[in-house]
């Protein structure tokens, strides 16, 4: 397919078929008919797991149907409700007056009526460009996509997030694919995942030149509350340098709370020995 090349991190995906029940995707795309062959195969895999399917862009749903013309029995899966295409402009977090976190509501009550309907869970793919082009929205939606993330390891939900990458700067891209458990594309050299025993896991590599990004989307999702403690599930954390260190030890500080490093490598916790830090700590 085209668009960014996907190497990287194990979280880094080459398909949107392939996709299991609690995967959440950002997938970056470059052209529209890129995003409607994405939209194919992710729709024809859920389908094919008897799973009902929302596919949300930004248009009117016949419009967007057309970029799903080859699935299968397309008219009759629409017919019967198992496919749904529809604007994404209908979902209440495309309302700015509103906090994104309250769509997490009707991705719930979504996915209970695609199970008590008997399917076998809810897979949705959505074109959210639109709703992140305002800079004023941004921390709100990556708090919400981290949420989103979470929602995804204890629900029947199946999600993949597509972003105009032209439309969009790259640092936008990767805030938003970060809070992703997959990405098409190593979108950033970290990521912050939902862990269902922490709160929040750390994988990849984080130096001098991306700690302020991790700082700040680590504040966005609100990690560490202020006078509280968050643990970090380190164990995919491949590589940490010492300013990377001390730039989260003084994240920690301000809000007078202790972040925990679980389970790093022996690396990260041999170079924490050799650094002073007050906020940060080994488990």
């Amino acid at each position: 397919m085209g668009g960014m090349t996907p190497t990287g991190g194990p979280w880094v995906v080459q398909s949107p078929m392939g996709r299991a029940v609690g995967d959440h995707v950002c997938w970056p795309f470059r052209d529209g008919g890129e995003l409607a062959v994405v939209a194919r195969a992710f729709v024809m895999e859920g389908l094919g797991r008897d799973e009902r399917v929302a596919y949300l862009g930004q248009g009117r749903s016949r419009d967007l149907q057309q970029d799903l013309v080859g699935v299968p029995g397309l008219q009759a899966c629409l017919d019967r409700g198992q496919l749904q295409v529809a604007d994404i402009a209908t979902m209440p977090a495309s309302d700015p007056s509103t906090d994104p976190v309250d769509e997490l509501i009707d991705l719930a009550a979504m996915t209970r009526d695609s199970l008590g309907a008997g399917y076998t869970g809810l897979r949705m793919m959505a074109n959210g460009t639109m709703r992140v082009v305002d800079p004023r929205r941004r921390a709100r939606f990556i708090r919400y996509e981290h949420l989103v993330d979470r929602f995804c390891l204890d629900h029947a939900f199946t999600g993949l997030c597509a972003l105009d990458a032209t439309a969009l700067d790259e640092g936008l891209i990767a805030e938003l694919g970060c809070v992703h458990a997959q990405t098409f594309g190593e979108l950033s050299p970290f990521q912050l995942r939902a862990a269902r025993e922490a709160d929040v896991a750390l994988a990849g590599s984080v130096d001098a030149f991306c700690v302020s990004r991790l700082v700040e989307t680590l504040q966005r999702i609100g990690i560490p509350p202020p006078g509280g403690r968050a643990v970090l599930e380190a164990t995919d954390l491949e590589f940490i340098d010492f300013r990377a260190l001390i730039e989260l030890d003084r994240c920690a500080t301000r809000h007078n709370a202790t972040l925990v490093l679980r389970s790093p490598p022996p690396m990260v916790a041999q170079l924490m020995g050799l650094v002073d830090l007050y906020a940060v700590r080994v488990e």
